[in-house]
């Protein structure tokens, strides 16, 4: 007759029922430090990684966020000057086209004398002085004399006023007022003046040098 063969048990099954003979407090134990082990290895490989991901995220979100109010902050300080900008550009660029370039004063002076000649004025001087030179054009003090009867002076400085070139007339003298022919009174007049242009490479060198 063959012997019985002893009944083989799994180790899980062996594990659980020797945890079964266990005393109550010893299987709290257990339960206890299962779920804690079950925490750790959730907190290391799950948690703590997620966890430090987003606390950059975090520290970048708000060093973006400081970043843009900064240059909120910056675009808010410039609007009150930026608002000036375009159309003070434009203006300049506007008067640009009634500037005289440096090559054109003599053309001027020649302008000026047909204008006297039209007008039935005689221009017997006219003189430019040295530029004044300013940031972004050069201010041209002059002196003027005429000579012609008062009608045709007024219609003189009226032709002047209609030329496509900024010239200002701060100042008139008349002088040696005397009755010409057809009883039509002629006077000598003697007047300062400016006028604008443009200013050379040269000079614009100059004035970037005298402001830096």
């Amino acid at each position: 007759m063959a012997k019985a063969q002893p009944k083989q048990t799994r180790s899980g099954d062996d594990f659980f029922s020797k945890i079964a003979k266990l005393k109550s407090g010893s299987k709290k134990g257990i339960l206890v430090g299962g779920v804690a082990a079950l925490l750790g290895g959730f907190y290391l490989l799950v948690y703590q990684p997620y966890s430090d991901k987003l606390a950059a995220l975090t520290d970048e979100v708000s060093q973006l966020t400081q970043n843009v109010q900064a240059e909120e902050k910056t675009v808010r300080n410039h609007q009150p000057i930026a608002q000036y900008v375009k159309p003070v550009s434009d203006t300049f660029n506007y008067l640009s086209g009634y500037l005289t370039t440096a090559n054109e004063i003599p053309r001027l002076m020649q302008i000026i004398s047909d204008l006297g000649g039209q007008s039935g004025a005689r221009v017997t001087l006219f003189a430019p002085k040295d530029p004044k030179l300013k940031p972004n054009y050069a201010e041209i003090d002059f002196t003027m004399n005429l000579e012609g009867s008062f009608l045709n002076i007024l219609k003189f400085f009226y032709t002047l006023s209609k030329m496509e070139r900024i010239i200002n007339i701060r100042s008139v003298f008349v002088e040696n007022p005397v009755m010409g022919d057809n009883l039509a009174m002629v006077v000598t007049v003697r007047c300062e003046g400016t006028t604008y242009r443009l200013l050379t490479p040269e000079e614009v060198l100059q004035v970037t040098e005298t402001a830096g």
